[in-house]
Formats: structure tokens, sequence, C-alpha cells
């Protein structure tokens, strides 16, 4: 069993790992020139940047495991706030607000949200929020080893 110490060096690990994997799937979601794939690496790097700022568990923190928004510098916070808005409610689940529905005769009607996802002026923040956050991440550990860890 962990220490509650242990516990967040290892989530802070595999945060580092999910700011790695961002860098990696924006790398390849830049060279591709395929519309899916690059679709789904940019669902991955939304997805990865989110998963530590969500709420995890662990053994000793049942709920709230997760990095605060402090990591963040003032000139990030409405790409990050936008970022979290487009997992949240097009990546994560299906919030029908988000989607733009439009009704046809019958029961035919088309989605606009849902198929087409990419935010071409999101790619550049997300990638360099994606570097800042591994670099505080970084720092947090190192503090965490000089305490005794």
């Amino acid at each position: 069993m962990m220490s509650p110490d242990q516990e967040i060096y290892v989530f802070k690990h595999l945060s580092l790992i999910d700011m790695e994997r961002v860098q990696k799937s924006i790398t390849l979601m830049l060279k591709s020139k395929d519309e899916y794939i690059k679709e789904a690496l940019f669902r991955d790097a939304v997805v990865s940047y989110m998963r530590p700022f969500s709420d995890n568990r662990g053994e000793h923190i049942a709920r709230g495991l997760k990095l605060k928004n402090n990591v963040i510098p003032n000139k990030f916070r409405k790409a990050h706030k936008e970022i979290e808005s487009i997992r949240n409610q097009l990546f994560a689940h299906n919030d029908l607000t988000q989607q733009n529905v439009q009704f046809g005769p019958g029961s035919s009607f088309s989605l606009k949200g849902y198929e087409r996802v990419f935010l071409n002026h999101l790619v550049g923040p997300l990638k360099d929020l994606a570097s800042i956050v591994h670099s505080n991440i970084l720092k947090e550990m190192s503090e965490l080893r000089d305490k005794g860890l």
C-alpha cells in the first residue's frame, strides 16, 4: 500500500505521461494529411491534457486527486477553459446543446458538433499548456523527493 505522498507522486508521474502524450499527438497531428486522423489525435490531446485536471481517485484520496488550476498561467486560462469545455461537452459526454442539432422532416436530423471537432486555434495553446504543465509537475515531483519521499 502506498503512503499519501507516494500516491500523489505516482499521480504526478502519470500526469507527466499525459502531457508527453499531448505533445506527441499534436506533433503527429500536424504531420498528418488525413482529416480523420487529425481529429482523433486532437481528441486524444484534449482528453490527455484534461485527465490530470479531472477528479481522479486513489487509495488515500477517494475523490479530487487532480492538478490545481494554479499551474495555468493567466494568459492561457481562457484556452484552458475552452479545452475543458470541449472535453466535457463533446468528447467525454454527448451534451446536445453543443451538437447543433437540426431537425428535418420526420425523424431526420443532422449534427454539427459531434462529427467534426478540430479547433485549429487551440492547437498552439494546447501544446504550450502541456509543456508548461509538464515543467510544473517536474518541479512539484522534485519538491516531493526533497521532502524525503
